[in-house]
């Protein structure tokens, strides 16, 4: 009976540390019922969240190594530059990663996982709603992995094939242009693995914050 007791206490405590770790990964606060935007690095939101959460506390900085896992319908980096591979610190240690800044990200029906396991939670958006990130100057992405089906890069040919899945070890011809150093570059059915936090402000539409069941 104890063990059960225990269990059951500390999910719900385990929960709680993902969520303030999403919150600290993106540089996010959990969203309230209102239409302000919070803090520089906040949600806005046009509808209160489904969780109904208050704003989360400050976890510890080594919450900031929590991965997540973007996906969308859509993916537009507008004004993007790939920036090469590069090295950060993560809870593993070192690893290298894609570096990429862009002028902001859209995203068309936003699913975002962050935390492994039992403790992992998940940002929805309403469907058929499309999310919007922005920076103060730019939004910085450290990415471990992207996946899905190219089909624009600001007005240059596309590769005969638009299936994609970018690494720091499969690097694609059309990743880099010298003669266009920012551009905007379109995916569909989009998955992005994140291993650094994401600098800049989500503005989502009837976000929607669970637990991941497992």
């Amino acid at each position: 009976m104890k063990r059960r007791s225990a269990g059951r206490l500390l999910r719900p405590l385990a929960c709680a540390s993902a969520v303030a770790a999403l919150s600290l990964a993106l540089q996010l606060a959990t969203p309230t019922a209102s239409k302000a935007l919070l803090a520089p690095g906040g949600i806005r939101t046009s509808e209160p969240s489904a969780a109904g959460a208050a704003p989360a506390a400050r976890p510890p900085d080594r919450a900031a190594d929590v991965p997540w896992v973007l996906r969308a319908d859509r993916l537009v980096l507008h004004g993007s530059s790939f920036r090469g591979v590069v090295f950060v610190r993560t809870a593993a240690g070192s690893e290298r990663v894609l570096k990429f800044t862009a002028r902001s990200l859209d995203l068309g029906d936003l699913d975002l996982t962050a935390g492994r396991g039992r403790s992992a939670v998940r940002l929805r958006g309403r469907p058929a709603t499309t999310s919007t990130i922005k920076g103060k100057d730019v939004v910085t992405l450290y990415i471990q992995k992207l996946s899905g089906t190219l089909v624009g890069l600001g007005g240059a040919p596309l590769p005969a094939d638009r299936g994609v899945t970018v690494t720091p070890d499969a690097l694609p011809p059309w990743l880099s242009h010298s003669t266009a150093p920012t551009r905007t570059i379109t995916f569909k059915n989009v998955t992005v693995l994140q291993a650094a936090r994401l600098s800049g402000d989500l503005s989502i539409t009837g976000p929607t914050l669970g637990v991941v069941a497992g």
